[in-house]
């Protein structure tokens, strides 16, 4: 019986953990490879990632696993989308959204050890301005701490997240739709998270076939910490600083170009207008 070749794309600086020649180790010594023939690739740079899926894709693969976190599964993903081949998550980020949404946030070993009893399963993708997102995207505060983010220099993690978000917080201005009202963050969710169980969507679910809104107002620096409270305890939908709507489609205008984020990654708009809407059953990951 033939093997299954399977594609293991790796990006070597996700999260903290900056170890590379050891994943090769681990992956021969606990994929099955009585089932599978194992090729192994490394990112070299950003969008890298989708270079290679497209490669591999077009050479025959139709297995593919991502070991990094939401930035690299969403390079692989996007290339994936309405095709047959499906991709596996090994969560090595700083956030790991998507993964912890799916129940998959575990040690590589694990991972590495379940592929060949995960069973495919389709799942929803967004689009912003015909960007597409796996997990989350939005406007606004996160929008900012994800570019800041994206700044700091070596490791990354849970840690300097949360010093990136105070130091933003102070300086942060609100953005305005272009009829004059304030946002402080605008956030749509296919899953329910941002990641580190940071439920920002927390109704969200990855394959009803709707997209989650949650819009958070200007409020008082006294309302930070229960709104915190809220985020880590999937409650926030019930804060009175946040309008909460569940849609198959969102359209926003403002007064100016936005910075958004798209799964975690910072991206500067052209266009004052943004249109979010979703694939249904678009993708399919291996659960």
């Amino acid at each position: 019986m033939a093997k299954q070749p399977i594609l293991f794309v790796i990006n070597p600086n996700a999260g903290t953990d900056r170890r590379k020649e050891g994943f090769k180790d681990l992956i021969h010594k606990y994929l099955d490879t009585n089932s599978f023939d194992p090729h192994i690739v490394f990112t070299e740079r950003a969008k890298h990632a989708t270079e290679l899926t497209k490669t591999y894709y077009q050479q025959g693969i139709r297995e593919f696993v991502a070991i990094g976190g939401d930035g690299t599964i969403n390079e692989i993903g996007k290339e994936l989308v309405n095709t047959e081949a499906n991709l596996s998550l090994i969560s090595k980020g700083s956030g790991n959204g998507l993964a912890r949404h799916l129940n998959l946030y575990e040690n590589e070993i694990d991972g590495i050890k379940k592929i060949p009893a995960r069973k495919p399963h389709k799942i929803d993708v967004g689009l912003l301005n015909k960007t597409i997102f796996l997990c989350t995207a939005g406007v606004g505060f996160d929008a900012l701490c994800a570019h800041r983010f994206s700044e700091i220099p070596g490791g990354r993690g849970l840690k300097a997240y949360v010093r990136t978000a105070f130091g933003s917080y102070r300086r942060f201005k609100p953005v305005k739709f272009s009829n004059g009202q304030e946002v402080f963050s605008l956030t749509f969710g296919n899953a329910a998270q941002f990641g580190n169980n940071a439920f920002v969507t927390p109704l969200a679910e990855i394959d009803d076939g709707l997209l989650d809104c949650s819009l958070v107002k200007p409020h008082p620096w006294y309302a930070v910490a229960k709104l915190g409270q809220q985020l880590f305890t999937k409650k926030i939908d019930q804060s009175v600083y946040v309008e909460y709507q569940r849609a198959k489609s969102f359209e926003f205008d403002f007064e100016e170009p936005q910075l958004i984020h798209i799964d975690g990654e910072a991206l500067q708009q052209k266009e004052k207008h943004i249109e979010v809407s979703i694939i249904e059953k678009a993708l399919s990951i291996r659960i």
